[in-house]
């Protein structure tokens, strides 16, 4: 809120004993530890630990102000993974952060290979996991927090950090770069009784995300802490929601479907996917150059960010191809912005590698691979090709 005579930010009087009682409890929270015992070697581990401190505070602010939720019953630990420490889950590899309830405490990390050289990226995720822990310990048990809908827990989470909008387009790229509608990975979202769903699909974090964004717009900001308040005193998630919309499920689950759908519709139009497959055709028959000026057009359309972001990509690709690598570098370093994460990141990495070996610069280029091994260790497809490409000599022409 915001104060009319003098445009500063003030705090709603039910919100101020909600930020005291997370102030005192962040004040006997140890901060965060390492997952193994730092040898010192890489002094990145040191730069990262410190401003993860610092996201720490804020994002605990953050969650607990958006939601009005602060710490209970059950305390939270914060964990930086080193390279050395595996998750009790091997899944969790792939993920920029995760959060295990157990019996007796909550356990947030955050793996540092993603982080080592961009700190700033982990502030929204970080805020993300804050928001899961701190719904995870007013809840005040792993059952308890696991009854609530993946949907709704992934959703809020995407609301506060605000990566929302950004998982929603990036979802959209990947659905029309694949041949299929934008709204094509909708599955769908269940609010009935756990476990009465016959779907057998769960939905995205992106569709959960627009799914609250739908909750937030009909209940307001006041009726969604209103909803959390109630689930942390015990209620059912299911009659809580139907009260507060005054919807049954079904009405409720059109409701949702029909809000994501109308959506995404306005994120990527007819036009912009039909450019897409016309520019993508080109491509697999070798014909680079008109490709590139229809992916040039994508570019600079109003609208969908993640698509915009994709057609750069692509673009920068078929250079490198052709071989005109510093043009090329240019545009995909462009795409790796600070706290900002682009689609199809460790591709991206790979092409500059690409690029710095053909300019003569075998070094750098395995820096850059070695960037992939060491931030994207769950993604088999790449690391098979940047493991060809570590141990071929340089190529020329490339």
């Amino acid at each position: 809120m915001f104060s009319r005579a003098t445009g500063r930010p003030v705090l709603c009087a039910a919100l101020v004993p909600v930020l005291l009682l997370w102030c005192f409890c962040l004040r006997a929270d140890p901060g965060w530890q390492l997952s193994v015992k730092d040898s010192g070697k890489d002094p990145r581990v040191a730069v990262l630990l410190g401003r993860l401190q610092e996201q720490r505070v804020s994002a605990l602010g953050i969650a607990g102000e958006g939601l009005g939720l602060s710490p209970g019953k059950l305390p939270i630990r914060w964990v930086l993974r080193l390279a050395d420490s595996s998750p009790s889950d091997s899944s969790v590899e792939a993920e920029a952060g995760w959060t295990e309830v157990g019996e007796k405490e909550i356990v947030v990390s955050i793996p540092a290979w993603r982080y080592l050289d961009y700190p700033a990226k982990a502030g929204r995720v970080v805020v993300h996991e804050a928001v899961h822990a701190l719904m995870a310990s007013r809840l005040g048990s792993g059952e308890a927090y696991r009854s609530l809908p993946r949907w709704f827990r992934e959703g809020t989470a995407l609301l506060v950090s605000r990566e929302g909008d950004a998982r929603v387009q990036g979802r959209i790229a990947a659905a029309v770069l694949a041949g299929g509608r934008p709204a094509s990975f909708l599955t769908g979202i269940h609010c009935g009784k756990p476990g009465s769903s016959v779907t057998g699909c769960s939905p995205s974090p992106a569709e959960g995300y627009l799914a609250v964004l739908w909750l937030e717009d009909r209940l307001g900001k006041t009726g969604l802490r209103e909803l959390l308040s109630k689930l942390s005193a015990g209620g059912s998630f299911t009659d809580e929601l139907g009260q507060l919309t005054g919807l049954r499920t079904a009405r409720l689950e059109g409701a949702l479907l029909a809000h994501a759908a109308e959506a995404i519709s306005r994120l990527a139009s007819k036009d912009c996917r039909r450019l897409f497959a016309e520019a993508l055709a080109l491509c697999r028959s070798g014909k680079n150059a008109p490709a590139r000026e229809i992916f040039n057009a994508i570019s600079k359309a109003p609208g969908n960010k993640a698509l915009r972001d994709t057609a750069v990509f692509l673009h920068s690709r078929t250079l490198v191809e052709d071989g005109s690598c510093r043009q090329a570098i240019v545009a995909l370093e462009g795409l790796l912005k600070e706290g900002y994460e682009v689609p199809w990141e460790p591709e991206i990495f790979e092409q500059l590698g690409r690029c710095r070996r053909a300019l003569g610069e075998p070094a750098r280029a395995r820096q850059l691979w070695k960037t992939v091994t060491e931030r994207f260790p769950h993604d088999r497809e790449i690391q098979a090709r940047i493991a060809i490409l570590l141990k071929r000599p340089k190529a020329g022409g490339e």
